[in-house]
Formats: structure tokens, C-alpha cells, sequence
């Protein structure tokens, strides 16, 4: 990730802690909460880029043939997602006629468990065909969220929100395969086919809480959420005797767009 990127991360977390402050001092009711939660959704379609070098003239020597494989991944992966979140909602904005609404601010932690894109990528030059790349991976971020909740005059335990948040993301790949129809049971990646960068993460949340008991509130919600774009650099290509040997392999994934219903309990001390 850029230093702009993460510069940008923490000013609007400092905006976030700084609104959360200052609803503070307009009164003394305080409430610090934590929640687990757990959901499922899909990504969209991205880009997918792999780029590097055959020798033409082993060992690892010139003459070299670029290789340039760009398309995209399909849309609609399966994803499964679970994360928790501490905490700290500020007394009511008073809005009248029974109207109120709720800040809070919170830390939040998010895991993906694995899931598998497939690239699609036509080679540049076009006689090596076409390369289909597997890149399975995990994702861990962790997010700082301002959350408004909305107090309405028809009921007290029935209460909708809307949250956005900003943070990190470490995407991790392992395992990753490149293959091509013309070279059955080659995977380019072979000789390190593991993988991780960190990128900026961004998320909006809409949903409603219901009080089960007191303090204790069952929420669920809808969540779109964006990873910026990831770099990476695979091992060579190394089966000596059966491919010509490449330069290590350099692979961009574009920004991941996530689509997710989430469920989960919350607890206010």
C-alpha cells in the first residue's frame, strides 16, 4: 500500500474518534458494547495481470521472450466471513418529536476464510494461448467504523444503523496455480507458489438491532466492503528438463468488491 493510502486511513479515523468526542461532552450517558458476528456473500469480477520472462538460452540468460497475461476474474465467488468489534456509543443527539440519534465509534476485526478466484487471461504474444490462474486466499482487516444509530418514536428495542469504517486489509495467497492448455500439468508458479500484500479497506453497513434482553441485542445487516488493489511476486517456473526456466512471476489483482449479509449478538456493559 502507498503512504498516501495509509495516510488517508488514519485521517478519517482520527475524524471518526474526533465526532465520537465530541458527541461526548454534550452529556453523560455512555456505553461501551462488544459483538460477534458471521455472514456469507460474493465478490465481484477484477482484473487479474501476470507478467515475466521465459530464457530463450538457459541458464537465465539473454535472449528472454516477455510474457504478458491480462483478463479478469469471474464474478460471484462464495465467501464466508467472521469477525468482532468492540465498542463505545455516546449519549443521543436529540432530533425532537421522539426522534434521537447514537454515535459510536468502533475497532473492528474481519477474517475471510479461503476462497479461490480464477483469472481467464489471454497471453500477449497470442501463440502461447491463453493462462488460467488460481489465486486462493485468505483476508484478515482490521477497521476503525463510525456508527449512527437511529431512535425513532415507534419503538425502543427496534433500532436501524448505518456505519462506515476504514482500515487495513492483509490479503494472503497460498497455493496459487498457473496453467496453460498447451503445457499440461505445469504450474508457473511452482517453485514458490505463496503470496501476500496489505491494502487499504473500506466498508459501508446498514442494518437494524433488536433488543433481546437487557443489553444484549441480536443485529443483522447488509455490508459492502472494498480492498483496494494487491500486488504479488510468485517463484519461477522449475521443472528442469521439461520447461525452459522464466524469471520470477509478477501478478496484480484489482480492488475486491464484497457484497455480504451478516448476523450477529451484541453486548453493551
Amino acid at each position: 500500500m502507498t503512504r498516501s493510502k495509509y495516510l488517508f486511513s488514519l485521517f478519517v479515523c482520527s475524524l471518526t474518534m474526533g465526532a465520537a468526542l465530541a458527541a461526548d461532552t454534550a452529556g453523560e450517558h455512555r456505553g461501551l458494547y462488544i459483538g460477534l458476528f458471521g455472514g456469507m456473500g460474493s465478490t465481484s469480477a477484477t482484473s487479474l495481470r501476470q507478467r515475466g520472462a521465459v530464457f530463450l538460452n538457459p541458464p537465465n540468460s539473454l535472449p528472454i521472450l516477455p510474457v504478458d497475461a491480462n483478463g479478469s476474474t469471474g464474478s460471484g465467488d462464495h465467501v464466508n466471513m467472521g469477525g468482532a468489534h468492540l465498542g463505545y456509543e455516546w449519549r443521543h443527539w436529540n432530533l425532537g418529536s421522539g426522534w434521537g440519534l447514537k454515535p459510536a465509534a468502533e475497532l473492528e476485526g474481519v477474517y475471510f476464510g479461503k476462497y479461490s478466484p480464477v483469472g481467464d487471461m489471454p497471453v500477449t504474444p497470442s501463440f502461447l494461448g491463453t493462462q488460467y490462474v488460481t489465486v486462493p486466499m485468505t483476508v484478515g482487516a482490521f477497521l476503525a467504523n463510525a456508527v449512527f444509530t437511529l431512535q425513532t418514536p415507534y419503538s425502543d428495542k427496534t433500532l436501524p444503523y448505518v456505519g462506515v469504517g476504514v482500515g487495513v486489509a492483509f490479503v494472503s495467497i497460498s497455493g496459487s496455480d498457473s496453467a496453460n492448455p498447451s503445457e499440461p500439468g505445469i504450474n508457473h508458479f511452482n517453485s514458490d507458489p505463496d503470496a501476500s500484500d496489505s491494502a487499504l479497506v473500506m466498508q459501508v453497513k446498514v442494518g437494524v438491532k433488536r433488543e433481546l434482553c437487557k443489553n444484549l441485542y441480536l443485529f443483522t445487516e447488509y455490508r459492502y466492503l472494498f480492498i483496494d488493489s494487491t500486488e504479488y511476486t510468485f517463484g519461477s517456473t522449475d521443472y528442469p528438463g521439461l520447461h525452459l526456466p522464466t524469471t520470477h512471476w509478477h501478478v496484480n489483482l484489482g480492488h475486491q468488491q464484497y457484497n455480504l449479509l451478516v448476523a450477529g449478538l451484541q453486548y453493551k456493559f
